[in-house]
């Protein structure tokens, strides 16, 4: 029951850390996912201290597991990071390859009014979160089927092969 404890506790220290400390990677919004998660869990400078610590130790217990080999590799990767993104290697490749430049435009008005409406249901201080929360995802999911039916049957065969190809790049 301890050990179940501790691992618990180690899962949450690592989660609570990192969603308290920005990081380089996601910046701003890792930020604001760290004050998310202060003010829901109410965390005192006590409790945050010992999640750093357990971070700390955990990170060290991870890196230990490592060959210098894979160290080295996991250092590399890491320097090559900016490369990448320069690159336009982090984003992901288009889930169909082949649209016609009415596809595109009809696409990009879609992501526009998308944009809109969502900025709409943010800002809407009428609604809780849960009623947000409930709207953005019917209203995604309206998007995606209109996304859909601008798509060809050759492509939205495409698509399905693609969704279930695994993503690019490790494993996080």
């Amino acid at each position: 029951m301890k050990r179940i404890l501790l691992l618990g506790m180690l899962g949450l220290g690592f989660l609570s850390v990192q969603a308290q400390q920005p990081t380089r990677r996601a910046g701003k919004m890792q930020h604001q996912r760290g004050e998310r998660m202060d003010s829901i869990l109410q965390l005192t400078d006590a409790q945050k201290m010992q999640l750093k610590a357990l971070q700390e130790e955990y990170h060290q217990k991870r890196m230990a597991v490592y060959t210098p080999e894979q160290k080295a590799k996991l250092e590399q990767f890491r320097k090559n990071r900016g490369e990448r993104m320069k690159q336009g290697r982090h984003r992901n490749r288009p889930m169909v390859s082949n649209l016609t430049p009415e596809q595109k435009n009809s696409m990009q008005a879609l992501q526009q009014q998308q944009r809109n409406e969502v900025a709409l249901i943010k800002a809407n201080t009428a609604l809780s979160d849960a009623e947000k929360k409930t709207k953005l995802k019917a209203m995604h999911e309206a998007n995606r089927e209109n996304m859909r039916k601008l798509l060809t049957p050759e492509q939205l065969e495409q698509l399905k092969h693609r969704s279930k190809r695994p993503m690019d790049g490790p494993a996080r």
